[in-house]
């Protein structure tokens, strides 16, 4: 049986879910809503059809899981709206900027007994990929600092794409996720937060994040878009051995500690570790609606990234070290 689709927001990311959900077989792309006519109209010569309501579209039998693209701002409430009908619900991140409106959102699930995907996708990027197989090659030894950049004019898209939607929200939430994955989410105990304005931005623009972990080492992710791309993509600093990745495509170098050692090439992944991010979302979200699978991105991993985005906050408004504990 065929997954029924509904989008709300058909703007250039709505647009981008349409083709990867309609490529991943097992959907059924009903149709969309967006208050821009021009979005309607885009949905339409798409080859779908399109709602006049946001209430239509929810009250439509034929769908049974909805897709929220709509910007950040409004995501949590569509995402309540939809679970409040009965439906699934699939949502770009952040699906919301608080933990408050997360639970929200948690909790009309729960009660319906649906799916909330929020699609956390870049756990698949081929830099990624690379960090982590370097990590359990364990040839690094005792790993003290993991440092992590997004820099450079155009590095960062989607940033600042709608009020209250700062870099920490638009792409700090998915390095987070990448790294709380990675290195396991009650290992990181404290975060030190600064951020800023930067050129003509209408929001904050520059993130630098100091995760402090229970292992005893530091996690640092800053970025920025708005300044020349200059450092590494991957930083990584072992008692035994540095390994520097220069970019997405997971090009990079080690050293050795050792006076005169040379390094070793970086462990490249296999492409079944990498793979198309989107299309590997919508082949799991098929799979965990009809029963045979199980979701990526649980929901409680979520609400730990936005905890700890939380927390960022409350560090860069007070200037303090704030615990993620408790």
């Amino acid at each position: 049986m065929k997954i029924g689709l509904g989008i709300i927001g058909y703007g250039g990311m709505g647009e981008l879910h349409h083709k990867y959900a309609a490529q991943a077989g097992g959907y059924n792309i009903i149709g969309a809503y967006d208050v821009d006519a021009a979005r309607r109209a885009a949905a339409e010569a798409g080859g779908i059809r399109t709602f006049g309501s946001l209430k239509a579209l929810l009250g439509c039998r034929e769908i049974n899981t909805v897709l929220v693209c709509a910007p950040a701002g409004r995501r949590s409430e569509l995402c309540v709206a939809a679970a409040r009908a009965g439906k699934h619900v699939a949502c770009a991140a952040p699906a919301a900027f608080s933990v408050w409106e997360l639970d929200q959102i948690i909790a009309a699930i729960g009660r319906g007994g649906r799916v909330l995907a929020v699609c956390q996708d870049h756990r698949r990027d081929r830099d990624f990929c690379v960090v982590k197989k370097l990590l359990n090659t364990g040839r690094l030894g005792r790993v003290y600092s993991l440092q992590a950049r997004l820099q450079g004019r155009g590095a960062l898209p989607g940033w600042g794409l709608s009020a209250g939607e700062s870099v920490l929200y638009s792409w700090g939430v998915h390095v987070i996720d990448q790294l709380m994955w990675l290195l396991g989410y009650d290992d990181f105990i404290s975060v030190f937060c600064r951020t800023c304005k930067t050129g003509l931005s209408h929001t904050e623009n520059y993130c630098l994040l100091v995760f402090n972990l229970e292992s005893g080492g530091v996690v640092e992710i800053e970025l920025d878009s708005s300044a020349p791309e200059m450092s590494p993509r991957w930083t990584i600093l072992g008692d035994r051995a540095a390994a520097c990745l220069g970019g997405t495509a997971g090009e990079g170098r080690t050293l050795l500690l050792e006076p005169g050692a040379e390094g070793w090439e970086l462990p490249l992944p296999e492409p079944e570790e990498t793979g198309d991010a989107l299309a590997v979302y919508y082949e799991n979200l098929r799979e965990v609606i009809d029963g045979s699978g199980t979701l990526a991105a649980q929901p409680w991993q979520v609400r730990r990234v936005l905890k700890a985005v939380e927390a960022a906050l409350q560090s860069a408004e007070t200037g303090k070290l704030v615990s993620l504990k408790g």
